[in-house]
């Protein structure tokens, strides 16, 4: 398995289509071959029983023939008058009478090409036949003896003798024999017997003018299943047939079934008549039917190799149409994997191929641009630690000077002049050591505290502070110095140029996945226009020394942390306040 995943898509795909096309194309030609092998052996099933059926119908047939003549022998006045006649009549008058029967011979035959003989046998010594002489048995009349017995059974009736034979020389075999009793009309006494001799030949006429070949062995055999007749072999006439099938054939009427003979096998096909109660039976072997159906085999292996060959085909092109296009990719993936953004993948279909290959286009766009403005923003951070530094050098300067202005309030005991020194040093202190490092809210929040403690005693009684924070967002982290500027701002521009006292309200509180710090104040406002104005500089990426760099440092630096989702937001009437609100993500962790 770990084999035929580490093949190519290529090949994989391949064996797959092929296995898919393949198995059930086997499945198929073999159920194909199943099925027409069976076929094949019901059409030769079916064309010998037509002709056993056949056959048995033409040997029905001649077997009426044959009662037919001997019923009318049996009926003949002739005979009647002639086998009636004394014994010691002259040889003129004997002469006479065997030149009448020969005529009736002649007139009752006719044309006929039965291959028979025909006896009259008279108790009175007379014997007439066709033949050309008359055979032994025939000599002398015993009652109780074979055809002799059955026509005094019979007292009339045509009886038949089928298993009864006799070789002679130059004879051919006897295999069928007719008798009837002759008895005259008035007295009832026995006056003689016909009988007919029916010879091998004449049976073997019945079916020799079919397909032989098909039939392969046949025999006819009678309601004992002695064989009467039989093809090729002639050497089982007479005897009855000993076969392991002999069971199945003369206990059904018809039928078809596998055997075993000579270890070969055979499909035995019979039938029986009705009339006669003959049956007919052949024996097929089944290499002639194998040999019948090679040819649907061999049609069928070439079917399968074509199949096989087309799937082949089918299976190369249809992996191909859909590896290409997934090496192509792959072949552009690889490039911008070496560097090259430049490089896009050609989307000729609207399969989901070329659907992945716009969407990894379109990753390519947007890779590019974050890695621009990474590097855009890397750079603005690299600048503005560099201006922090240089910064840094006043702000130390100053912080020095706060702490000698703080002890000299000390010793002069202005206490008011030391706190607010301390408040702006310490200011001073922050401002210098934190760089653009997280901090957490309540380090900022220091900041601010000492921020407005300095503007209380800048603007004594004229401002009031509210200032809240919830519990569960101080040790949230932020930016730092981001909430003193938006203070400040909200001092100088809303409530320092306000006539009368004013309120400062600062709320920071955490909304869903928000952290917002909401500065509010009642002062002076800012006109729509202006608001507008403002709101604008502060979305333009270009540095504005109108807007002032309060504002602007904190959208800029929420920006570059964060990204533009979040930001400053402005609301205000005009005379009566404005409402500064800043949105922050929630970061639990720095």
């Amino acid at each position: 398995m770990e084999r035929f995943m580490n093949l190519k898509l290529h090949t994989k795909l391949m064996l797959f289509f092929s296995a898919i096309t393949l198995i059930p194309l086997l499945f198929l030609g073999l159920f194909t071959y199943q099925v027409s092998s069976k076929m094949v052996k019901e059409q030769a099933s079916n064309g010998v029983m037509e002709k056993l059926t056949q056959i048995n119908k033409n040997v029905a047939f001649f077997s009426r023939d044959i009662e037919q003549l001997s019923n009318y022998i049996y009926r003949s006045e002739l005979i009647h008058e002639v086998l009636e006649k004394s014994t010691t009549r002259t040889n003129k008058e004997k002469y006479q009478d065997f030149k009448k029967v020969n005529e009736l011979f002649d007139s009752v035959l006719g044309t006929k090409t039965w291959n028979i003989n025909l006896y009259i046998l008279g108790v009175n010594g007379d014997r007439y036949f066709t033949g050309d002489y008359l055979p032994i048995r025939y000599n002398d009349i015993q009652a109780n003896w074979g055809i002799f017995r059955k026509a005094e059974e019979g007292n009339g009736a045509a009886v038949w003798d089928t298993h009864y034979t006799t070789k002679q020389t130059d004879v051919q075999e006897v295999v069928l024999r007719i008798g009837r009793l002759i008895k005259n009309p008035q007295s009832e006494e026995t006056i003689g017997y016909v009988i007919i001799d029916i010879l091998e030949s004449s049976i073997a006429e019945l079916y020799q003018s079919d397909d032989q070949n098909s039939l392969n062995q046949l025999f006819l055999l009678d309601a004992k299943g002695y064989v009467i007749s039989s093809f090729p072999s002639k050497a089982t006439i007479g005897m009855r047939m000993q076969h392991g099938s002999m069971d199945n054939i003369m206990n059904s009427q018809s039928g078809v079934f596998q055997t075993k003979w000579n270890n070969e096998n055979y499909m035995a096909i019979f039938d029986t008549n009705e009339e006669t109660h003959y049956k007919i039976a052949s024996f097929l072997p089944e290499r002639i039917i194998a040999e019948s159906g090679r040819t649907i085999k061999l049609l069928t292996i070439l079917l399968i190799g074509i199949g096989f060959i087309v799937a082949i085909w089918f299976s190369y092109f249809l992996s191909l149409s859909i590896t290409k296009p997934v090496n192509r990719l792959t072949k552009v993936m690889k490039k911008v994997e070496d560097g090259d953004l430049n490089v896009r993948f050609q989307a000729r279909y609207e399969d989901e191929i070329s659907g992945l290959g716009r969407n990894f286009n379109k990753m390519i766009v947007k890779l590019n641009t974050t890695m621009k403005e990474s590097l855009e923003k890397q750079t603005r951070l690299q600048r503005s630690e560099i201006q922090m530094l240089r910064a840094q050098i006043n702000p130390h300067f100053l912080y020095n000077t706060l702490e000698t202005i703080s002890a000299i309030a000390k010793i002069k005991g202005v206490r008011m002049i030391s706190e607010l020194a301390v408040a702006l040093g310490e200011m001073m202190r922050y401002s210098i050591k934190k760089d653009n490092e997280l901090v957490r809210l309540e380090e900022d929040l220091l900041l601010l505290e000492r921020y407005l403690y300095i503007q209380e005693v800048r603007f004594q009684d004229k401002m009031s502070i509210d200032f809240t924070v919830d519990e569960d967002v101080k040790q949230l982290w932020i930016p730092p110095l981001l909430i003193q500027p938006i203070v400040e701002n909200a001092i100088i521009h809303g409530l320092e140029p306000k006539i009368g006292k004013g309120t400062l309200s600062i709320h920071i509180f955490q909304q869903k996945d928000i952290l917002i710090v909401e500065v509010k104040d009642d002062g002076v406002g800012i006109h729509e226009q202006k608001l507008k104005n403002i709101m604008k500089q502060l979305n333009d990426t270009r540095k504005n020394k109108k807007l002032g760099i309060g504002l602007e440092n904190v959208k800029k630096r929420i920006a570059l942390y964060f990204g533009d989702t979040y930001g400053i937001f402005i609301d205000s009437v005009p005379n009566m306040g404005a409402t500064v609100q800043m949105r922050l993500p929630i970061l639990k962790e720095k």
